[in-house]
């Protein structure tokens, strides 16, 4: 159990936390929450020991070990990235000469009068090397490189070749490779693909230790947390349930706390105006001095936490376009010697909500900015059409800004049919509030300015949005906010993000590049996910076999085949080029047949078991997800939690049920 008892922190003079007390169990899965500066970095720093707390205690079980992750890219140089990575088990290391020395000297005769001290030591000695798995460490660190994005050829590269954000990406792999007891986790997911954080997220499901996070990626929490701390005015609220199980609980309890403070305070106001109406009066002063006391000991609520919603985007009104909007005809686009298009044609009509995806390097960026009319094409044509007004976003806009000018002026500057208000209300929006916007653009950070850029695309009037990466310096507030702004916009957005939530709520077609092509899929990101999943094992179905024909059953190929021909079973059981493959030997005919009836019955038998199951266990899930549906939900149901729980498990056992009848209907490759 890692436990707070009473933890106090302050910075300047302020209270970050006020006697804080919370607790979490060795394997507790928790994602931190709340506004910028409401002091989420700090506690992770505290728990892990970066910083002190200016009173209370911080309790970890005996001989824990604690690992942390921060924002900024660690200092990095000297070391290829396989040996930095290597570098996070140097106790081990150290621990492993140990062993050295102890086995030397036991090898000793002259020193046989520390033998006895020597083996006891070394059992201990290779019991913590096995413990943490030293001697596989090498390829672990090779395995969780790989996860992160890296390639076979950046391993023995040295790490100062690489940007800050890569850099992020090696400290998460030490992280990773050390595991220790508790993780804290810091924007883990800043710096990483799709890819990357899939693994990422697989990686975790599997790491038995506690992990306390902060992160901006809604689905990234959804996946990995069970448990949400909210950090508001020096204090923790816990929230029994991932991200969005807490959106869903902090409505209900702001909405509570709303009307208990507005009964409160119209009951101070009907006071003080009895006080002040009668305060003069002698036949009053008695009810007086009454009223002014039960005032006095009213103790007074604050506003709830989280009633503020971040201020609405509005887009400015742009003429309508035409329902072609952006057309590629077998468009080639060369860099020297490297294709990252090869004669693809694409149309993209008014109204589409699009998202480019592949792996780095596929093309995205490069497609996107064909798309904006940014990067000439090789060959081919591109198509633009009537009445169509492009607003373009990447990071590097950034360096367009003018530096001398404020935020507000900087956006005012650029703003199309925009009241002040809505100006205010979009820089608001993208984190700039109060006096921020009155700083000079060349103070700002990278992230503040990227943050500026965006700003200026969505002042636009603008009926197409082709948006690079357009969250990756906004917060999860922010990023809610852009995102219902998007479904409101009422022209066509493409977009390339690393967002899978925001993916899956947004956009209803997707278009995967890559290898010089761009391929369309109906829906949104999981929509994608699932047909790709179902692309490869129909391939994995009609793969061909050696003699070029799709094999339909089970393809067996013998260790020591009888001819060059691999033996393919057939569909009626019997061997294709007649030689029955090895271990099948001394079998007649009927009695390979006889086997093989079988075991298409037994797998018959199991699909048919898994396919009922899979009926009952969506009945039972569609009933519990119409009991969450009712607007009144969290207010009735006392087991609101457990139905929530119930409605996830069997969501989990379902997928299960498909793989297990997925693998049923694969060939079986022995």
């Amino acid at each position: 159990m890692l436990s707070l008892d009473k933890i106090t922190k302050f910075y300047g003079g302020r209270a970050i936390f006020d006697a804080v007390s919370w607790s979490m169990p060795d394997d507790g899965r928790v994602s931190l929450v709340g506004l910028n500066g409401a002091g989420k970095s700090t506690l992770l720093k505290l728990i892990a020991g970066v910083i002190e707390p200016d009173a209370g205690r911080i309790s970890y079980p005996q001989r824990a070990t604690i690992g942390y992750l921060a924002q900024d890219a660690p200092e990095m140089s000297g070391r290829s990235v396989l040996d930095e990575t290597l570098s996070a088990l140097s106790e081990m290391r150290q621990i492993d000469a140990r062993r050295l020395e102890l086995e030397q000297i036991l090898a000793d005769e002259k020193r046989r009068a520390e033998h006895d001290a020597a083996l006891t030591e070394l059992g201990d000695v290779l019991h913590e090397l096995e413990r943490h798995d030293f001697y596989t460490a090498e390829s672990r660190a090779t395995a969780v490189l790989f996860g992160l994005g890296f390639r076979e050829e950046d391993l023995a590269r040295d790490v100062a070749e690489f940007s800050g954000g890569i850099r992020m990406r090696i400290g998460l792999a030490k992280l990773l490779l050390r595991r220790p007891d508790f993780m804290m986790l810091d924007e883990p997911t800043n710096h990483l693909d799709i890819e990357a954080r899939n693994w990422l997220e697989d990686y975790l499901d599997d790491y038995t230790g506690g992990i306390i996070l902060v992160s901006h990626d809604h689905y990234f929490l959804d996946r990995v947390t069970a448990r949400t701390v909210e950090v508001a005015r020096g204090a923790l609220t816990e929230y029994h349930g991932n991200y969005s199980y807490y959106l869903r609980e902090r409505d209900v309890r702001c909405a509570a706390e709303l009307a208990a403070y507005e009964k409160q305070r119209s009951e101070i106001e009907h006071m003080e105006a009895f006080i002040s109406r009668f305060r003069y009066q002698a036949s009053k002063a008695k009810l007086v001095q009454s009223r002014i006391k039960q005032l006095e000991k009213i103790e007074r609520r604050e506003p709830p936490v989280g009633l503020d919603k971040p201020p609405s985007i509005v887009f400015p009104t742009a003429e309508r376009s035409a329902r072609r909007v952006v057309e590629l005809h077998q468009a080639v686009k060369r860099y020297d010697t490297l294709t990252v298009y090869d004669g693809v044609s694409l149309l993209v009509e008014r109204g589409a909500r699009i998202a480019l995806v592949g792996p780095n390097g596929a093309g995205k960026s490069t497609m996107i900015r064909i798309l904006a009319g940014i990067d000439e094409l090789t060959a081919g044509r591109r198509e633009v059409g009537e009445r169509v007004q492009i607003g373009y976003f990447a990071q590097n806009l950034a360096e367009a800004l003018d530096y001398q000018r404020t935020v507000l002026d900087e956006l005012s500057s650029g703003a199309q049919g925009m009241t002040t208000t809505e100006i205010r209300n979009l820089l608001g929006a993208m984190l700039f509030s109060g006096d921020d916007v009155n700083k000079r653009v060349g103070v700002l950070s990278g992230g503040e300015r990227a943050r500026l850029a965006l700003a200026k695309v969505l002042a636009h009037r603008n009926n197409v949005l082709l948006l690079d990466e357009p969250t990756n310096n906004l917060d999860i507030v922010a990023k809610e906010s852009l995102l219902e702004a998007l479904r409101r916009f009422p022209g066509t957005v493409v977009i390339v993000s690393h967002d899978r939530y925001i993916l899956n709520q947004l956009v209803t077609e997707v278009i995967e590049v890559g290898r010089g092509h761009a391929v369309r899929y109906l829906g949104n990101y999981d929509d994608y996910l699932a047909r790709k999943a179902e692309e490869e094992r129909l391939n994995a179905i009609t793969k061909p076999s050696a003699d070029g024909k799709p094999a339909t059953t089970a393809t067996i190929v013998p260790s020591k085949p009888a001819s060059p021909q691999p033996a393919v079973m057939n569909a009626a059981g019997s061997y294709r080029n007649g030689a029955a493959p090895h271990g099948a030997k001394g079998k007649t005919p009927n009695q390979s047949d006889r086997e093989s009836n079988r075991a298409r019955t037994r797998t018959l038998k199991r699909r048919t078991e898994i396919e009922s199951s899979i009926e009952s266990k969506e009945a039972e899930r569609a009933a519990l997800g119409e009991a969450m549906n009712d607007p009144n939900f969290y207010l009735t149901r006392k087991d609101a939690p457990e139905i929530i729980a119930g409605y996830e498990r069997l969501g989990r056992e379902i997928e299960q049920l498909y793989e297990e009848l997925m693998r049923l209907d694969a060939p079986a490759e022995l």
